[in-house]
């Protein structure tokens, strides 16, 4: 954070130089200005987001850029990016570099003439075509330091242009959005945009960013009604324009969170009204698709594939192959296919909707409620197989790394539909007995009714009897068995955990317990000869100084046994860190964090020394939960995993930095290298035990497991940032002790 920091006041303070200077060699006469292509100029900036924009920009582009006036020129080519980016035909990456030469041609034209305030308006149309870019997918990368965009917003903010100042907050915000940065930032952000934005001059902007503002309130924030008064001050503006695409999608962003069914169904038909003339098929086929999901919410399973239906059509009108995505959304309606009696049609669109992920590359989709949707679907079917695999993917996707607690839950699961089945077949069972009771019984009446009819009736009511007799007892054992069962499975559930708690507890207690016997027995054993030596060596440093200069080079001798001794005493110290007989270990030990990273690193000093890496430290006496042995059990792993992270390294990046400090009631201390990074294809396994990456006989790949595991057990956690070829931080969060 400092290095950038100092990187933009550099940066600033050249340009300031570099305006200024320039600003000298401009004194020269410019041209005189054409008037109609001024007042071009302004009726395209204030209609740059409509097609007359396009059009003004069209038939006054070659006086643009065969413009004599300086100022002139880099305006009308800044307006002329502006439009272009902004047009309802930008859809390519070709198209976008054609917009961003213009304003790179504006901006260096702009750092010559030494106008600050067009250089600062290029920068906001640069970071405006990152940001499309980033939204249609055309690049990977972060958008960058935001640093210059701070700096020209500054510049718009000292010559107090009002309109500028609205698109550089926009532009801001939604790059920090893309890069999932602080969402609170990016609504305030937001909200500057729309204060500083002039209404009557750019209504459909200010629609825009009302949008915006609405999403951010209702799916980040899950603030309806205010997300919902944005939504509706955006359509109120877009009512009275012709930006048709923004009007519907502004309708249809306000129905999208509705939880009344019926309110969204309306905003949608609104939308549709909007878009009937029928020039944006794919925004028809969006809407179309979004009504069929909410009818088939409430069981209109008709309605939901009547829209299915003519949204394909709108796809299949639609330019370019939309195949899959037709199936795709298919496969979504399921449930309503079988709904309407269609079993075949659902069961085929969910066999096959798994051929439609692989071989899917045209579209992208989500699959939390595709797989939401499937459950849906294996329920109304009766399909209890595909309902478990439907489960068990949807758990997968949302954490990928299974625990315990998650495989107990599919477990669970499975059991419980086992169980079904069981008490199923027993209801059959006892169905059929009963139905072969009373056959038999039939017989026997007929028979007895030879007999009279008191008799007949006198069997037949004993007959009766016994059968509820039997029914009953068939039913208090069948509730006696279910009953057992269900309590049999609580008991095993609630054993396990108990189990796995006290064996996590037992076995780090049992560990750190006798690390701090031998530790301490060690540094016991090792104190005593320590301090015979430190004496004998004090008389011998008396007896030496007493003789003078003739024994100089024994005191020099003696004076390096002295300083091996002292070392040697301060490595035992550093050992009764590990042994803490202060505590116990638990939520009631205590820790200095100073003292534990001093030991920790006093145990890799001779790593350290083999590898000539550097150690920047930053830190103070911050006391924390946590027994002093398992916590120098986390700093040794993390530390030794950065030396090997950098051990290879050129010198100037064999650098490993330690900072603590505090924030409200814990203590952050972070551990960062300069190292190659951590690769996106093994991040989700690196607190798996007996994951490693180290080649076989350096690792067993359990430091991180355990590392994980302690600051778990005392309250804390672990978390990584790590870049390509940038290096790696990892950031322990560890409680401070209440007043």
């Amino acid at each position: 954070m400092l290095k950038r920091k100092v990187l933009a006041s550099l940066f600033a303070g050249c340009l300031s130089m570099v305006m200024i200077s320039c600003s000298k060699q401009a004194d020269i006469a410019e041209p005189t200005t054409d008037p109609e292509l001024v007042a071009a100029l302004d009726s395209a900036e204030v209609m740059f987001t409509s097609p007359t924009g396009e059009k003004i920009i069209k038939r006054i582009l070659n006086d643009v850029l065969n413009e004599k006036n300086l100022a002139l020129k880099i305006r009308g080519l800044r307006i002329t990016s502006a439009v272009l980016l902004s047009g309802s035909n930008v859809s390519s990456l070709a198209q976008l570099d054609s917009a961003v030469s213009f304003v790179r041609q504006a901006e260096s034209l702009a750092l010559t003439a030494g106008d600050s305030l067009e250089w600062a308006l290029c920068t906001i149309q640069f970071f405006r075509y990152k940001n499309l870019k980033r939204e249609w997918d055309f690049e990977k990368h972060k958008i960058g330091s935001k640093a210059v965009l701070l700096i020209a917003l500054k510049i718009i903010e000292q010559k107090k242009l009002t309109d500028g100042l609205s698109f550089g907050y926009r532009t801001l915000a939604r790059s920090m959005f893309i890069d999932k940065e602080r969402i609170t930032d990016v609504l305030n952000y937001e909200l500057l945009s729309l204060q500083y934005n002039d209404s009557a001059k750019y209504p459909t902007l200010r629609a825009r960013i009302c949008n915006d503002i609405a999403i951010k309130y209702t799916e980040s924030f899950n603030q309806q009604e205010t997300g919902k008064r944005f939504f509706l001050r955006a359509i109120e503006i877009l009512k009275h324009s012709d930006d048709t695409l923004h009007y519907a999608r502004a309708l249809a962003n306000l129905a999208d969170p509705m939880k009344d069914i019926p309110e969204a169904i309306r905003y949608y038909r609104q939308a549709m009204q909007v878009l009937k003339s029928g020039t944006l098929p794919l925004e028809e086929a969006w809407v179309c698709f979004e009504m069929a999901l909410r009818f088939q919410r409430i069981n209109q399973y008709d309605s939901a594939i009547f829209y299915l239906r003519k949204s394909n059509q709108k796809l299949f009108a639609s330019p370019g192959d939309h195949h899959k995505e037709m199936l795709y959304r298919e496969a979504r309606l399921a449930r309503s296919f079988a709904g309407i009696g269609q079993i075949s049609r659902a069961r085929w669109l969910i066999v096959n909707r798994e051929q439609i992920f692989n071989e899917s590359d045209g579209f992208v989709f989500n699959l939390t409620p595709e797989l939401t949707d499937r459950v849906e679907a294996c329920e109304a079917l009766g399909d209890l197989e595909g309902l478990i695999e439907a489960q068990r993917r949807l758990m997968v996707l949302q954490d990928s790394m299974y625990s315990s607690d998650q495989f107990i839950e599919v477990g669970k699961t499975e059991n419980l539909y086992k169980l079904k089945l069981k008490i199923q077949e027993l209801n059959n069972l006892q169905v059929t007995s009963s139905l072969k009771a009373i056959a038999a019984n039939r017989e026997t009446s007929i028979r007895f009714l030879l007999l009279g009819v008191i008799g007949i009736t006198t069997l037949g009511l004993l007959l009766v009897r016994m059968l509820l007799m039997k029914q009953k007892r068939l039913s208090a054992y069948l509730t006696q068995q279910n009953e057992t069962i269900e309590l049999q499975r609580v008991n095993l559930e609630k054993g396990l955990q108990e189990l796995q708690r006290s064996q996590a507890h037992i076995l780090t207690s049992e560990k750190m317990a006798m690390l701090g016997q031998f530790t301490a027995g060690v540094a016991h054993e090792l104190n005593n000869p320590l301090n015979f030596v430190s004496g004998g060596v004090s008389v011998l440093e008396e007896a030496v100084e007493e003789a003078g200069l003739e024994a100089i080079n024994e005191l020099q001798i003696l004076r390096d046994i002295r300083n091996g001794v002292d070392l040697a005493m301060n490595i035992v110290k550093s050992l009764r860190v590990f042994s803490n007989p202060r505590s116990e270990i638990g939520f009631d030990s205590h820790s200095d964090i100073a003292e534990c990273i001093n030991a920790s690193l006093l145990v890799l000093q001779s790593k350290i020394r083999a590898t000539n890496i550097r150690v920047l430290a930053d830190f103070q006496d911050y006391i924390v939960i946590g027994h002093s042995g398992q916590v120098c059990q986390v700093f040794i792993n993390l530390i030794d995993n950065a030396i090997h992270a950098v051990k290879d390294l050129s010198a100037e990046r064999r650098t490993i930095q330690i900072l603590a400090r505090k924030t409200g009631s814990n203590v952050l201390i972070d551990f960062t290298d300069q190292g190659h990074g951590i690769p996106e294809s093994i991040r989700l396994n690196l607190f798996r035990a007996f994951f490693t990456t180290k080649p076989a006989g350096q690792g067993i790949g359990l430091g991180l497991f355990i590392c994980n595991t302690i600051l778990q057990g005392i309250g804390g956690a672990i978390t990584f940032i790590s870049e390509p070829d940038r290096g790696t931080t990892f950031t322990v969060q560890m409680a401070r002790p209440k007043q």
